[in-house]
């Protein structure tokens, strides 16, 4: 995953990588979203990926023989009224929306709440902690946890929820999908016309230091499965402002476009400020070439052990005669390498699970089944020759050298 280590049996998540917030669908650190991404392209219930990196009026697609669904996930969507309209269009024409942001596009707010500044509820939880569950009644009976992570330790957060009776009944038919423990609501889905909009008010549920959690990637999944199935378009270009003069002009308020440099000269201040960090760079690099400092050398990353730690044990398994105990060890492993690699997570290695694993890994579904077949033959064996176990290490040993 990103560069630390993490255990998705405990509450506490090592992260020694960037906690800047980006939620961007590629990005393996811990406020990126790439392992939603890999969920949604192995949920089988959506068709192919389509990134959009520009405006949503010429990036947005619209096929009249299936559900497009405009995708986001972010600390704030700043699409601007002309975007947000085209995005009210494309719902109103039978498509679908999910958005998970602490703030909303002001136009959408508008068209669907009595008061576009009152998104949420005042007295929002501050709190490291929060135990949110869905309102299916499948569903309802179970609670999951998330912990707020911010630097490798818990910290406090504000928990967003939705104030409901600001929603416009007019206009929209509102059901409340999700909830905390408090039944303060956090997931909505609103009928717009022909189409759907699902809203979500806690974006870090999706990030990917939370779906390293087992419960946090069940939330995840359960999430996608009250979204009808269609065509996922990855919205990352409202991630951030795009400051756009045309969309002034429209309003007859818009100014002549300046570079940058043109706006800092056009601004003594700014301009004083650039001159004396020019100046300034100028003596340093004019006094550093005549005093360097001695080089220090680099110090070398830590050796990961884990696979020599794994191989030692199962040399004194192999000397004390626990075969028993050395299967259950290489099974383990296996699963773990699986998680952490393709995350994928299983309690039993069933059909769906092998086929999953074929797919992300390249490798046969027979090889694999092949593998978990000895797992359950040795484990419910009362004897395991030396032979059976060299084979059962040797089909491993392939898996992990061919693997994608």
């Amino acid at each position: 995953m990103w560069g630390g280590k993490s255990d998705t049996n405990t509450d506490q998540t090592e992260v020694i990588d960037s906690w800047y917030e980006t939620f961007d669908p590629d990005d393996k650190t811990p406020y990126g979203t790439y392992m939603l991404k890999e969920l949604l392209d192995t949920a089988g219930m959506f068709g192919n990926f389509i990134d959009i990196d520009e405006k949503i009026e010429e990036g947005l697609k619209d096929n009249p023989d299936m559900n497009d669904i405009y995708f986001f996930i972010g600390a704030t969507n700043y699409m601007v009224d002309s975007s947000a309209q085209h995005l009210l269009d494309f719902i109103d024409d039978g498509n679908t929306a999910f958005i998970a942001a602490r703030s909303f596009p002001y136009k959408l707010c508008q068209e669907i709440l009595m008061n576009a500044d009152e998104v949420f509820e005042y007295d929002n939880d501050l709190d490291s902690m929060q135990y949110l569950k869905y309102t299916h009644p499948e569903l309802r009976s179970k609670r999951y946890t998330f912990k707020y992570i911010y630097n490798n330790v818990g910290d406090l957060k504000n928990w967003n929820t939705f104030d409901t009776s600001n929603f416009d009944d007019y206009e929209v038919e509102l059901t409340v999908l999700g909830t905390n423990t408090k039944d303060k609501v956090n997931f909505v889905k609103l009928k717009y016309g022909d189409g759907l909009i699902y809203l979500h008010s806690i974006p870090y549920c999706f990030t990917n230091i939370c779906m390293m959690k087992r419960e946090g990637f069940q939330y995840a999944e359960q999430m996608l499965e009250h979204i009808p199935p269609g065509r996922v378009q990855w919205d990352r270009y409202h991630l951030e402002p795009h400051y756009d003069t045309s969309y002034f002009d429209d309003y007859g308020d818009g100014e002549e476009r300046q570079s940058i440099i043109e706006f800092i000269l056009s601004n003594p201040p700014l301009a004083w400020a650039m001159f004396v960090l020019l100046a300034g760079a100028v003596l340093y690099v004019f006094f550093k070439g005549k005093r360097m400092q001695e080089v220090i050398p680099a110090t070398e990353s830590k050796e990961n052990t884990s696979m020599r730690y794994v191989k030692t044990l199962s040399s004194l398994y192999m000397q004390q005669g626990s075969h028993s105990k050395l299967i259950k060890l290489k099974e383990k492993t296996f699963l773990n390498f699986i998680a952490e690699r393709y995350y994928i997570l299983t309690k039993k290695a069933d059909a769906a699970f092998i086929e999953k694993v074929a797919i992300k890994s390249q490798v046969s579904k027979e090889h694999i089944t092949s593998i978990f077949n000895d797992f359950i033959e040795l484990e419910g064996a009362f004897d395991v020759d030396d032979d059976q176990l060299i084979q059962l290490h040797q089909k491993i040993e392939y898996f992990y050298k061919n693997c994608k």
